[in-house]
């Protein structure tokens, strides 16, 4: 109900804390809840859907498991939770008597992991959830899962090597699997995945096409409408690892054709300082995220990289729809 609630807004006024302490009332005659209420029960009862998703969520951890990787508890609250690049509201709630943050994000946890422990290969599959603002409604799934990994064995090339390969897998896996499915749902044929990828330096692009990052991002998308593709060197989050010697930052997404971004990922940041640097770059307010900053300075931690899927964005690309 809440969930519901929060999808369409506007129903009751949510603030900028989550009232986990009260359920809400909703009204059952207002027809944005029905009509969201009718869309979530759609969705579930999809066989079709359901069978694909769960098959996508399990090749991709089944391939990470294969190599190594590991999958400890899933931490939902804490001190404070990932920067981003667009603005957003902190899911923030009052937790055992301290102020807590719910996680948006896996990332600070799998950096302090493979930084901090013997565990050098971990993956979470996680739930998220994330209070954007009013502008970029319906752009940004409110709550959703991510499979989340990390490794200090990884770098900018191998990291995105693997993705390659894991990819290659759950596309080709479901063309054989479930090809006939998924163009009865979209009545579209879903191609076989060609490695390798084709790759685009986004502020190259830009430069070429004399036009704005997200301008070229969608030029891209057109031109790109059968087969994926990287997007590297985006001006991103504090903790993707800029190369000072190029100016270039060396991250990564993997955009599909109808759907866009499934998967963003860079090789880290793991100084203190060079957190704290790029945090102070793109305004962050550094009070807010001196925990992180703190077990940086304090305890120090590895070089390593990084992704997350978004599940419910690669099963749309799967099955060739713009949403559910």
């Amino acid at each position: 109900v809440v969930y519901l609630a929060g999808r369409i807004g506007g129903v009751q006024k949510v603030g900028d804390t989550v009232p986990c302490s009260q359920i809400c009332v909703v009204n059952w005659a207002d027809p944005r809840i029905l009509e969201a209420y009718e869309g979530a029960m759609n969705y579930c009862k999809s066989p079709d859907i359901m069978r694909i998703r769960t098959r996508v969520q399990h090749i991709i951890t089944g391939r990470l498991i294969a190599k190594g990787f590991v999958h400890p508890p899933v931490s939902l609250p804490g001190p404070c939770t990932e920067p981003f690049n667009h603005e957003i509201k902190e899911p923030d709630m009052m937790y055992y008597g301290q102020k807590v943050t719910l996680s948006q994000s896996m990332i600070f946890n799998k950096m302090f992991v493979c930084g901090l422990s013997n565990v050098q290969n971990v993956l979470w599959v996680s739930p998220n959830i994330r209070k954007d603002s009013a502008q970029n409604s319906g752009r940004y799934e409110t709550e959703f899962t991510q499979i989340d990994f990390e490794s200090a064995h990884l770098g900018f090339e191998s990291c995105m090597e693997l993705i390659e390969e894991i990819l290659e897998s759950v596309v080709n896996t479901l063309v054989d699997e479930e090809g006939h499915a998924i163009e009865r749902i979209s009545g579209r044929k879903l191609e076989k995945l060609q490695r390798p990828l084709k790759r685009y330096d986004l502020a190259e692009e830009a430069a070429k096409l004399g036009c704005s990052h997200a301008e070229a991002e969608d030029i891209l998308l057109r031109q790109n409408e059968t087969q994926p593709f990287f997007l590297t060197n985006l001006i991103r989050q504090t903790y993707d690892r800029r190369d000072d010697s190029t100016g270039k930052y060396k991250n990564y997404h993997v955009l599909f054709p109808v759907v866009g971004e499934i998967l963003s990922g860079a090789e880290r940041e793991c100084t203190a300082e060079r957190l704290m640097m790029r945090m102070t770059e793109l305004g962050y307010r550094l009070e807010y995220f001196e925990p992180i900053l703190r077990v940086a300075r304090v305890y120090g931690l590895s070089a390593s990289a990084g992704a997350g899927f978004g599940v419910e964005r690669l099963v749309r690309a799967i099955c060739l729809l713009p949403s559910f």
